[in-house]
Parts: structure tokens; C-alpha cells; sequence
């Protein structure tokens, strides 16, 4: 028998609204109208073949075609799809068809902060590619101020307390013999991690670029450019996950 029932959560998903956990943030502000009734319930099975769903007046279908992109973030842009203020976002640097399918940002890449920044419509995988549960890789290159000490170093990769909780492992690899620029890389996503991290330690962040997120690297994208992912790193990025 064909299942009918979907939960909301992933059925919004599925509609190109966001990742699960933005969904859910969008459910219990009451935005979502099943039947023409607001609904606050995240329990609540979406009947595919009887209800109506609608957010902002529009009716939410299952997107037909998933689209998959990486852009190099520029500073000044924030990692949101839309912002109150009318500062830039990071959806402004892609194409409006990608816009009007309910392309999203997977994660986020505070606004100082340069580099990899994948986009789908795919609610399923970007929730696999932030949820912590998957530890999915996602490396830096950071440029301090100073030398970054070995017994910094090693504090950092065992795990250091943040936001009441320990840290997971991480690796840092030195770029330069001044050990000034390093790449560290990490299996889950604090807010503002990395710098916060360092300035723990008494480090300032001069720059900080994602340049690889999972199987997936940054290369040679230009600065504020996007590109469609191709088969092979789609297919990779889902086996991360699976």
C-alpha cells in the first residue's frame, strides 16, 4: 500500500521551504494553514492525497526537480533567504530560477566569513548535511594574528568547552611555517565555532574561509560565483550522509 501520510516537518521539506529545522521554526510561528486552519502541531501527518497546505497564501507542493549548487561566499552577505533590514544575503548571488524552486542555504557562514557554501531544494539532504548526528567534515583556513602554540593546538583538537558543552575532536593542519595560517577541520557547527575557538585562546580571527564541505571542495570558484554540482559530486555528497 502507497503511504499517504508524510510527517509536516518533512513534507514542507519536501516542498523546497528549508531544511527540517527551519520548517519546524516556521510551523510553531503559526505560518502554516492546513485547510485553511493554522496549525502549531509538529506531529501532525500531512495527508498528500486530501490536504491542503499553504504558507503566505501560496499552496506548498513536493518540488519535481532538485537542484544542487556551491557558491564562494564574499563578505558582507548573510546567510539567510531573506533579512528585515535589507542587508545582502547570500540569495541575492544566485540565479532567480533557483530562487523561485525553493533553493536554500545548507547551514550557515556568519557574515565576516568567506568560502564554500552549498544551496539545494533537497530538504532531506541538507537536513543529513547539518544535522550533528552524521558528523559530516567541514574545513577552514584561518589566519591569526599570531603563532598559533602547539599547546593551543592540542587543546583545540581534544575538545574545549563552548556554549556549556565539550567540543568534538578536531584536526588542525599548519599552512605556513609561522603556523600564523592553519586549516581546522570539524564534524559539527556551533554558532560562530571556529572563531570563537580561537578567541578562547586569545587569538584574533583575522580571516576565515570554509574551503571544503564533506567530499566537497572549493577549488578555484571565484569570489561571489556559484556553480552547479555535478552528478559525481552529488552522488558523493549523498553517500556522506547514507
Amino acid at each position: 500500500m502507497t503511504r499517504t501520510k508524510i510527517r509536516i516537518n518533512k513534507y514542507l521539506s519536501l516542498c523546497g521551504l528549508g531544511s527540517r529545522r527551519k520548517t519546524e521554526e516556521i510551523i510553531i510561528k503559526g505560518q502554516i494553514y492546513i485547510n485553511g486552519i493554522p496549525t502549531t502541531d509538529l506531529s501532525y501527518q500531512v495527508d498528500i492525497n486530501t490536504d491542503t497546505v499553504m504558507y503566505r497564501g501560496q499552496v506548498l507542493l513536493p518540488v519535481q526537480a532538485y537542484h544542487y549548487l556551491i557558491l564562494n561566499k564574499p563578505k558582507g552577505y548573510l546567510t539567510t533567504t531573506k533579512d528585515e533590514r535589507n542587508r545582502p544575503t547570500v540569495l541575492q548571488l544566485i540565479p532567480q530560477q533557483y530562487r523561485e524552486q525553493g533553493t536554500f542555504p545548507v547551514g550557515r557562514l556568519d557574515k565576516d566569513t568567506e568560502g564554500l557554501l552549498l544551496f539545494t531544494n533537497d530538504g532531506d539532504l541538507a537536513y543529513k548535511l547539518t544535522h550533528p548526528r552524521f558528523k559530516v567534515p567541514k574545513t577552514y583556513q584561518v589566519t591569526l594574528d599570531r603563532p598559533l602554540r602547539d599547546d593551543h593546538k592540542m587543546a583545540i583538537e581534544h575538545g574545549i568547552e563552548l556554549y556549556g558543552t565539550q567540543t568534538l575532536p578536531a584536526t588542525i593542519v599548519p599552512i605556513n611555517d609561522e603556523w600564523t595560517i592553519v586549516t581546522i577541520t570539524i564534524t559539527e557547527g556551533k554558532k560562530r565555532q571556529v572563531r570563537m575557538l580561537f578567541s578562547m585562546l586569545g587569538y584574533e580571527v583575522i580571516s576565515l574561509t570554509r574551503i571544503k564541505y564533506g567530499p566537497i571542495t572549493l577549488g578555484d570558484l571565484p569570489v561571489g560565483k556559484y556553480r552547479v554540482l555535478s552528478k559525481q559530486e552529488i552522488e558523493k555528497l549523498k553517500s556522506a550522509v547514507n
